[in-house]
């Protein structure tokens, strides 16, 4: 049989691939389905196109479905409507075709009491009359009725994209609710294809090897696995680490650079239902031992004694903790040992509130805080990113950013196996080696942070490399300089730039700056995503007005269960407004009138200068505006002597580019000119690097006084 989707947007919604008519046409191969999704039309544009865009084409069956453009246009009465669906269901059955109506306004079930509950967004008292109406009328023509096809999906920001558009998770569940009817219409029974419900990120990789087993999962150097090929290894050391762990939810330290290893281990922990906690090379032993004192990993893995002299030193404070070690001379228990054991893995049931990651926060000679992520946190965040950053199942992704980091634990890893496309994973972060790769491997998307690509746009020359595959190049972790992006435009006019913002407290990415947004506000963070709240209050915890400078602050829901084992420290960054609970992030925005965020620092890196608030981000702007400046940081310190009434002074931290003959006059000069006195640095000092960690960001506090 022929079957049309005819319908509004929201028939289309999901991409090619992604809609329902597609997952229907999977469930059902021995149809045609043809999707016919009109992008903006009401019930009077569907019944002037019947016959060309349905009738002309003599389906079997028409699933119709509009109703949302004529609700938020409202100019015409609901009894216009449902004229326009009699009378295109008359012409329909005339034509001796059967029909389904799609409502949208109806009732959905609440998961919690299972009671029916009214729509509230996107409706009001006309909504809920036309859908009797609706409801009046297909029955009238012996049509069968849904009467909102999207009534298990309304609560679930997973299955969005945005407020108003579903996406590809959200249309399998809108596939499920259609599927009885047409089994019955069809004769047919539905295949189970795509009908996993997925709670968890292990239920991503699942599908992935049980409908993509040939597709390529990984590259990392010279090895390239299929989603086959890495689900066998990762199962078998999925069954290495559960007999070396007495814990069925077994909390797995790893401590590794960019490698095969790590993106096999991280598969091999969410099999057995593990807790992932990424450890940072760059931490000193006494961070690391206090992380190990409040997590209590039940194993530790490391690639040898000489790389990681401080994990292993940490690790010695707890004598039965098991070291796992890549290199195969090192111990007792090696990497490779482990893909060995040829045991059933284990398959605890985990659900979307079963702990994935603990995530530390940046930290240098305190404890960082673990911040816990769920498994339904992960699954938010990865549907999050693809709306972020444009991905498609068709891109092969560069994973250089360090995988002990939130974008390749939260995105690029769960993203991959969602959509089945390639993570190329690499250690190498310079500009030369990276571009070579790029073309290599026909590389589209690359996320990184500012300093990596401040390196490709000091290159010389890139016209050796053939670099047409890529279209995405997203950056974060640090403020990236304007001159840089103004750069990168140049360098690569037909890739689509993306600044996103997060914290490793939040669940997913909350700002992306992008598409033509970029040339126009190139220092934003970007707009706020979709399912993400957030209010910047001043001192008076009153909400700043456009422009004025405050805190940043997200909604509860935004912001993860806890910190592992120290649940106070998060409650102590909690407050109260208007009814809501609020994350504090310590980091001072502004807000212009469009919805564009801006950050200006942290709080307490805000300089007050004889009373005058100076932000550093401000003063590191201006002086990054000079070409002969690659890097700059400013902090305040102790104003003493004469200008101790001052309070704090402002000093300037330059690293200038190769080459340059830079002076403090040419600095304090360029200063002059676009800075009031007041915010112009008392003391600047040359520096051949700044400190910084993992993800980029300067540590200013390991900057000398």
């Amino acid at each position: 049989m022929k079957i049309i989707c005819y319908g509004d947007s929201l028939t289309s919604c999901g991409g090619e691939g992604g809609r329902f008519s597609d997952i229907l046409q999977e469930r059902f191969p021995g149809h045609e389905f043809i999707n016919k999704g009109m992008e903006g039309w009401t019930y009077a544009d569907a019944r002037l196109h019947l016959q060309e865009e349905v009738l002309d084409l003599q389906p079997d069956l028409v699933l119709l479905e509009f109703g949302s453009n004529d609700w938020w246009r409202g100019s015409r009465p609901y009894q216009s409507w449902g004229a326009d669906l009699d009378v295109m269901l008359g012409k329909i059955r005339q034509a001796g075709i059967q029909a389904v109506v799609l409502g949208v306004f109806g009732y959905w079930p609440d998961p919690l009491t299972g009671k029916l509950k009214a729509k509230t967004y996107g409706a009001d008292e006309r909504s809920e009359a036309f859908a009797l109406l609706e409801e009046q009328i297909a029955r009238r023509h012996q049509c069968p009725y849904i009467p909102n096809h999207q009534a298990y999906i309304l609560n679930d920001r997973c299955c969005w994209t945005d407020r108003n558009q579903p996406n590809e998770l959200g249309n399998r569940r809108i596939a499920d609710y259609i599927e009885p009817i047409l089994e019955k219409m069809l004769e047919s029974q539905a295949l189970p294809r795509r009908k996993r419900r997925m709670r968890t990120i292990r239920d991503f990789w699942e599908e992935a090897v049980e409908i993509a087993p040939q597709k390529l999962a990984v590259v990392c150097g010279e090895q390239r696995l299929t989603f086959a090929e890495a689900d066998l290894q990762a199962r078998a050391l999925a069954a290495g680490l559960a007999r070396l762990c007495c814990n069925p939810n077994p909390r797995i330290a790893v401590c590794l650079p960019n490698c095969l290893e790590y993106f096999l281990t991280y598969w091999a922990v969410m099999k057995i239902g593990g807790i992932i906690v990424p450890i940072s090379p760059w931490l000193k032993s006494d961070s690391l031992q206090a992380i190990f004192a409040t997590v209590l990993p039940d194993l530790l893995i490391v690639q040898n004694k000489q790389d990681d002299h401080e994990a292993l030193s940490a690790a010695a404070f707890f004598p039965h903790l098991p070291v796992v070690y890549l290199d195969e001379k090192e111990g007792r228990h090696t990497f490779n040992r482990l893909l060995l054991w040829n045991r059933p893995c284990p398959h605890p049931d985990i659900s979307g509130a079963t702990p994935a990651i603990i995530m530390h926060t940046s930290g240098t000679t305190s404890a960082p805080k673990g911040a816990v992520m769920l498994h339904g946190d992960l699954v938010f965040n990865a549907m999050t990113t693809i709306k972020a950053q444009n991905f498609t199942g068709q891109d092969i992704h560069l994973l250089v950013n360090p995988m002990f980091h939130c974008t390749a634990l939260y995105s690029s890893l769960p993203v991959g196996a969602w959509q089945k496309t390639p993570l190329v994973i690499t250690n190498d972060t310079q500009a030369e080696q990276l571009l070579a790769l790029i073309e290599k491997e026909k590389i589209s998307t690359f996320l990184t942070v500012p300093t990596v690509l401040q390196r490709i746009t000091a290159l010389p020359d890139l016209s050796a490399y053939k670099l047409g595959s890529l279209r995405v190049v997203g950056y974060a972790g640090s403020f990236m300089p304007v001159k840089t992006v103004r750069s990168l435009q140049k360098l690569f006019p037909d890739v689509e730039l993306h600044n996103f913002f997060g914290l490793t407290e939040t669940i997913s990415a909350t700002h992306v700056l992008s598409g033509e947004a970029t040339l126009e506000h190139p220092d934003s963070i970007g707009q706020l995503l979709p399912f993400v709240s957030a209010m910047i209050v001043n001192d008076h915890g009153e909400e700043c007005a456009p422009c004025e400078i405050g805190e940043l602050l997200f909604a509860r829901e935004n912001v993860i269960s806890t910190y592992w084992n120290k649940p106070k420290l998060l409650q102590e960054s909690l407050v109260e407004y208007h009814g809501r609970t609020w994350f504090r992030t310590g980091d001072l925005a502004c807000r212009d009138e469009e919805g564009f965020f801006f950050i200006k620092g942290r709080k307490k890196d805000m300089i007050i200068v004889g009373g005058e608030n100076v932000f550093s981000v401000e003063v590191e702007t201006v002086l990054m505006a000079l070409p002969e400046v690659r890097e700059a940081a400013v902090k305040g310190i102790p104003a003493s002597g004469v200008r101790e009434a001052l309070g704090e002074l402002i000093k300037a931290y330059i690293v200038p580019e190769e080459g340059c003959k830079l002076t403090e006059a040419d600095l304090r000069r360029h200063c002059h000119r676009n800075l009031p006195s007041f915010k112009i640095p008392h003391v600047i000092q040359f520096l051949t690097s700044l400190p910084r960690n993992p993800a980029g960001k300067i540590l200013k506090n390991e900057l000398p006084d």
